[in-house]
């Protein structure tokens, strides 16, 4: 086989990884929602970037397991963002506070 025709399996190899950590090319935002929702409501969030994808935006999931594709530069955006991720900081730090009090007292 040639160089030219291992370009074909090279690509499918680099790119198949990709598309299969997010759920595919299917789940991919196709558009900008302009759709803000109460940040109670929001569980976590994940960034799309081509070229996986086509659009450059911020997947919010909802509680319901929606998905809110939003503009990443936007402020709602980037307040949600910050707001999970304080939300999140601060419950894998219960938790690790947690795990410590379990250790200690099984000592």
């Amino acid at each position: 086989m040639t160089a030219l025709n291992l370009v074909p399996f090279f690509l499918v190899a680099v790119m198949l990884p990709c598309v299969l950590a997010d759920g595919g090319l299917a789940s991919c935002c196709r558009k900008i929602s302009d759709t803000h929702v109460h940040r109670g409501l929001l569980t976590k969030y994940y960034v799309q970037r081509p070229p996986a994808c086509s659009l450059h935006v911020v997947v919010f999931i909802t509680v319901q397991k929606k998905r809110i594709c939003a503009d990443p530069y936007k402020l709602w955006t980037l307040t949600s963002k910050a707001y999970l991720d304080g939300k999140n900081s601060h419950a894998k730090k219960n938790d690790t506070q947690r795990k410590h009090t379990i250790s200690r007292e099984l000592q």
